[in-house]
């Protein structure tokens, strides 16, 4: 059944998303086509037994529209149910949107199921996409952090790569590489958002280059500008290396 709910009583709670942030195109999107048709489809929440707590498990971007159409309902279908059962219908939720989480941010949810002991390793798949044997991975190396003594960050990155514990490091996959990648641009479009909403403008490309090149010390950004080989010295001088805005001094340990 579908109801409307008042949009200040939503929560929006990490728990139950690792998006790190919102997509203001996405949400202008909606927001275009609420003003057409007046409604979009009813988010979907959870209620807390506890607490009564409303908390959002698929919707976050339209509810970000109705805010942004000053509106002060949405409607919405609840459910109801303890944490574990909520946390996978939020990830199966996201599989069926039009704007679904990345194969790394499904992955770390996948990590965040594992530690709760929330679902079976076929409803976690199910739920994530992530495969049986990334979950049963997972499994493994909780028992191994368990075993040592310690609490896993909730971080799958973080907690894989531990080098404190005992165990060889798993094999460096394709699906891997491409999971730090899809990390390393949400975290970048999450800082160019943030500089566009503090300056209300987009970084230009002249500045993304330099915070960059500044970020990495020089022989890293040379490394990266080149595709991973060294850069042709002309090319490179020309573009940076006697740029008027002096970087700050360099990291005497830069040995890339």
């Amino acid at each position: 059944m579908t109801i409307n709910l008042e949009i200040n009583r939503l929560i929006n709670d990490p728990a139950f998303s690792p998006r790190l942030a919102t997509d203001n195109r996405h949400v202008h999107e909606l927001a275009r086509a609420l003003r057409i048709s007046g409604d979009l489809d009813p988010i979907k929440v959870w209620e807390e037994p506890e607490t009564k707590r409303l908390v959002i498990l698929d919707g976050r971007h339209r509810v970000a529209a109705y805010r942004l159409c000053q509106m002060d309902s949405i409607p919405a279908r609840v459910v109801e149910g303890n944490r574990k059962a909520a946390r996978i219908e939020a990830a199966r939720d996201n599989s069926k949107t039009s704007f679904p989480w990345t194969t790394s941010e499904c992955t770390q949810y996948a990590w965040g199921l594992v530690i709760e002991g929330a679902g079976s390793k076929a409803q976690i798949t199910a739920a994530t996409r992530v495969t049986r044997e990334t979950i049963r991975k997972m499994r493994r190396r909780l028992d191994e952090i368990t075993a040592s003594g310690k609490t896993p960050t909730g971080n799958w990155w973080s907690d894989r790569n531990d080098k404190q514990l005992q165990g060889a490091p798993e094999e460096d996959t394709d699906a891997a590489k491409q999971a730090r990648i899809e990390k390393i641009r949400d975290l970048l479009n999450a800082v160019e958002t943030r500089f566009k909403n503090e300056f209300a403008k987009r970084a230009t490309m002249e500045e993304l280059g330099l915070a960059l090149r500044w970020h990495l010390g020089q022989a890293r950004f040379k490394a990266m500008y080149s595709g991973g080989h060294l850069a042709d010295e002309d090319e490179f001088s020309a573009n940076f290396e006697h740029h008027p805005i002096a970087p700050p001094p360099s990291d005497p340990n830069d040995d890339f």
